[in-house]
């Protein structure tokens, strides 16, 4: 009788604490009210701001006639069932952490890509908001076309970072108000419970991913490098680049985020100051939820050389963030960077602290609302910048638009920086 064949849910060797798998599974009345919700939404009439709105550059927000649309294909096409199906077909867990810091619980969401091999590289990707770990479910059809699980030379990691999606706190209502600092901490809690402590992993993210990937880096000796693909300024990290000459097409990309701060950052103000508000407003009903998210999606991505991102994905995230309730657990994220949009108070470092930390990498998209410029990031890091990518498509949600750039980015840091830190071939878990 032959041996049985690992699967990409077989847990690694060395695993400190076994992790509970874990299935989408809604149930058939929160189905119907939910359709029930999305039919009963009342959509305004036509007046000059919803005619003349334009979500791809920001002019206004989002229009009602892109509202209608999404509505009745939500309603009467859209089947969630088939995409609950989709997103079980990749293993998922449950793990419960404590910060040893914070003193929190988490229960802690992740989908996952297990290798059975023993040079496999642990990483740890993590998206922010208006996102979820669906942004990275394309990257996870690649790898799992291209690879087998003897062949996958990483173990993937794709959390809802904490209290996003089914990622939750216990009686969070009651307990401490949540910080990037904390939720690094528990994200870095996550990857020592999978046994990723001996050999130390690598963390990615954009958006709150980006600050906590930072957080992690800086406050955790088993997070060993970091590839973003997103970068926001401290103020005197600003001071110290502004004088170093940009190409004309960083500057276009600077321009973008300089729009962001001065036009496109009402909504982080609101979640910052008015998290309360804004959640019981939102979470009345599914196609207010939409509006409000829906423009994020539509005006963060790239709409010019891309594939514009799919109504289809979009709905998986809006559907996502409401059976899962998350909405109002995620304005958290927001707390931190309201004193100081356009610069952030998420993670705060020198320049001096910046050259003597860890090796990362970046990956830049020309639809972002936080850029780094390559010559402004050599400026900052100077060696420890280690890989640099530009892209001449692609946006905000990176992964999920253009998963095929950003898998080979991916793995194109992994190959430069494993080495490095001493993830290398014949250093098992």
């Amino acid at each position: 009788m032959g041996s049985i064949q690992p699967s990409f849910s077989t847990l690694p060797r060395g695993i400190k604490v076994t992790p509970t798998p874990f299935r989408i599974t809604v149930s058939d009345a929160d189905l119907s009210q939910f359709r029930s919700l999305i039919q009963q939404a009342h959509i305004p009439p036509a007046q000059f701001y919803n005619q003349h709105a334009d979500p791809t550059t920001g002019k206004f927000g989002i229009t009602r006639d892109w509202l209608i649309t999404a509505r009745d294909y939500w309603l009467n096409h859209y089947d969630w069932r088939a995409r609950e199906s989709f997103i079980n077909s990749f293993p998922q867990f449950t793990q419960t952490v404590v910060g040893p810091t914070s003193g929190q619980t988490f229960n802690l969401h992740f989908a996952a890509l297990f290798s059975s091999r023993e040079d496999a590289i642990p990483v740890i990707l993590m998206h922010g908001w208006p996102g979820s770990f669906l942004e990275f479910i394309p990257m996870l059809s690649l790898l799992r076309d291209r690879y087998t699980p003897d062949t996958l030379p990483y173990h993937v990691i794709i959390p809802s970072i904490p209290d996003y999606g089914f990622s939750t706190r216990p009686d969070d209502a009651n307990q401490a108000e949540l910080t990037t600092d904390a939720a690094a901490e528990a994200m870095n809690e996550l990857m020592l419970s999978l046994g990723f402590g001996s050999t130390g992993y690598i963390a990615q993210g954009g958006d709150v991913g980006y600050a906590l990937a930072r957080a992690m880096s800086n406050n955790h000796a088993a997070c060993k490098a970091t590839h973003l693909n997103m970068f926001m300024f401290t103020p005197e990290q600003f001071a110290a680049c502004e004088e170093v000459p940009l190409s004309e097409r960083e500057e276009r990309l600077m321009k973008g985020t300089k729009a962001w701060i001065k036009q496109g950052s009402a909504y982080a103000y609101e979640h910052g100051t008015r998290p309360s508000t804004i959640a019981l407003t939102l979470s009345a009903n599914p196609v207010g939820m939409l509006a409000w998210m829906g423009e994020k999606f539509v005006e963060w991505s790239d709409n010019t050389w891309s594939t514009p991102l799919s109504l289809e994905k979009i709905l998986d995230g809006m559907s996502l963030y409401w059976f899962s309730g998350c909405f109002g657990r995620t304005m958290w994220s927001y707390r931190a960077l309201v004193p100081e949009i356009g610069a952030t108070a998420v993670v705060q470092e020198s320049e001096e602290a910046a050259r003597r930390g860890k090796p990362f990498g970046y990956s830049a998209f020309p639809v972002e609302i936080g850029t780094l410029p390559e010559q402004w990031g050599r400026k900052l890091f100077g060696e420890r910048m280690v890989y640099y990518r530009t892209h001449e498509r692609g946006g905000h949600f990176a992964a999920l638009q253009e998963p095929e750039a950003f898998l080979e980015d991916l793995e194109g840091f992994l190959g430069v920086v494993a080495p490095m830190v001493g993830i290398v071939k014949g250093k098992g878990n």
